[in-house]
C-alpha cells in the first residue's frame, strides 16, 4: 500500500505530514481496495457510493493488505504537467496522459493514477461533491484502481441459467435493453448478479463475471410491461446517470435469486427494435471480440492495464458464444417467452 505521508510525485509536497489520513478497506471480487481521506466528507463520498455495490467493509482484523489504494483529497486539483496528450471521455470528461501517468479530468475534479503504483489519486472539486456529478467521479476513481488490481468493468447485465448454471451477459450501452433482458429473466427464475455493470476477474483456466451494483435500473416501458406487476411501491427515484430509469431493489423482488458470480456461456449483444419478433445472429469470434472492446474502451486506453485486459477479453470471446440480438417486441413483457428465447440461442446455434 501506497505510504499516505511519502511526497506527492504529482506535486511534490508531502501530505498529512504527521498525521495519515483515516483508511477503510472493502472487499469486491476477491480483491480489496483500501480508500483513505483528509476529510470526512470525502471518506462519506465513497463510502455512500459503495454502500450500492457489492463492496464489503472490512473492519479490525477481517481488514487484509489492500490490492489497490484510493486517496482522497477536497479542492482544485493542481495544475497538470506539461507535455501529455489528451482525449475527450464519455459526458464531457478530459484524459491527459503519456502512457506512464494517467489524469482524468471532469467538472473541477481529477482522477490520478501512475506507473506501475496501485494508488490512485482523487481530488474532489467544488461541482462534485454530490449527485450525478459525484457519482462519476467515484466511479470513474474506482475503476481505474481496480483495473490495477485485475478487476475490469464491463458494461453488461448478468444472469444465471438455472438447470446449467451457464452464466449468460447481456452486453451493450444505456437503452439497449440489458436492464429488461435481465429483470425478465430474474422473474422467469433466473439468478442475477447485476443489471448494467459487471467486473471481469481472470482465473487458471476461465473468465468469471462478478455483480456490482445492488440495485436494478428500468425504463418506464419495462414497468408498464408488467415484468415488475404487483412491486410497483418498491420503484425508487430515478438513477443519477440516467434520469429516464427507476431502481428498484431486486432482493426484495426475486428473493433468494442473488448470485454474486458466474462463468458466462453465452454474450448477447442487444439492439433493440419495434419489430414484432426477434432476430438473432452467431457472431464469430473476432466479431465477439470487437463487440467487448466497444464496450471496454479502456482496454486500448489504459496501457498500464491494456495488455492484461485485453488477454482477458481475447478469453472471454473464446470461452462464450457470441449473439448479435435485434430485440423485437416479442421480448419485452414476456418471462417465459425470454428465457425460452435466449436458452435456445446458447444451445442450438442461430435463429
Amino acid at each position: 500500500m501506497e505510504n499516505v505521508n511519502s511526497p506527492d510525485p504529482y506535486t511534490g509536497v508531502v501530505a498529512n505530514a504527521g498525521r495519515p489520513a483515516p483508511a477503510e478497506t472493502y472487499a469486491v471480487a476477491g480483491r480489496f481496495v483500501c480508500v483513505s481521506a483528509e476529510e470526512p466528507e470525502s471518506a462519506e463520498l465513497f463510502r455512500h457510493f459503495f454502500a450500492g455495490w457489492h463492496f464489503a467493509r472490512l473492519e479490525g482484523e477481517d481488514a487484509a493488505e489492500p490490492d489497490a489504494a484510493i486517496r482522497v483529497r477536497r479542492g482544485a486539483p493542481p495544475p497538470a504537467p506539461a507535455g501529455l496528450d489528451s482525449f475527450e471521455t464519455a459526458v464531457g470528461g478530459l484524459c491527459r496522459t503519456d502512457g506512464h501517468t494517467y489524469i482524468f479530468e471532469r467538472d473541477g475534479s481529477a482522477v490520478r493514477a501512475v506507473g506501475d503504483n496501485r494508488g490512485v489519486e482523487v481530488w474532489v472539486g467544488r461541482g462534485a461533491a454530490s449527485g450525478e456529478r459525484a457519482a462519476r467521479l467515484v466511479f470513474e476513481a474506482t475503476m481505474v484502481a481496480l483495473r490495477r488490481c485485475g478487476l475490469f468493468e464491463l458494461h453488461a447485465a448478468g444472469v444465471v441459467e438455472p438447470s446449467t448454471g451457464d452464466g449468460f451477459l447481456v452486453v451493450g450501452p444505456s437503452g439497449s435493453g440489458k436492464s429488461t433482458l435481465a429483470t425478465q429473466l430474474a422473474s422467469a427464475g433466473w439468478r442475477y448478479l447485476s443489471d448494467d455493470a459487471l467486473l471481469l476477474r481472470g482465473s487458471a483456466d476461465l473468465v468469471e463475471a462478478c455483480a456490482l451494483r445492488r440495485e436494478f435500473a428500468v425504463t418506464e416501458q419495462t414497468v408498464a410491461a408488467g415484468v415488475l406487476e404487483g412491486f410497483e411501491g418498491l420503484l425508487k427515484e430515478p438513477v443519477p446517470f440516467d434520469p429516464l430509469k427507476r431502481r428498484f431493489k431486486p432482493h426484495a423482488v426475486f428473493p433468494g435469486g442473488f448470485s454474486d458470480s458466474c462463468v458466462p456461456r453465452a454474450l448477447f449483444f442487444p439492439v433493440v427494435t419495434n419489430e414484432p419478433a426477434s432476430r438473432a445472429r452467431r457472431l464469430t469470434q473476432a466479431e465477439t471480440m470487437r463487440g467487448l472492446l466497444r464496450m471496454c474502451p479502456w482496454a486500448c486506453y489504459d496501457r498500464r492495464a491494456a495488455a492484461t485486459h485485453l488477454s482477458l477479453l481475447a478469453r472471454l470471446a473464446r470461452q462464450a458464444a457470441g449473439f448479435e440480438l435485434r430485440a423485437g417486441l416479442d421480448l419485452l413483457g414476456d418471462a417465459d417467452y425470454s428465457a425460452r428465447y435466449l436458452r435456445g440461442l446458447a444451445w442450438e446455434g442461430d435463429s
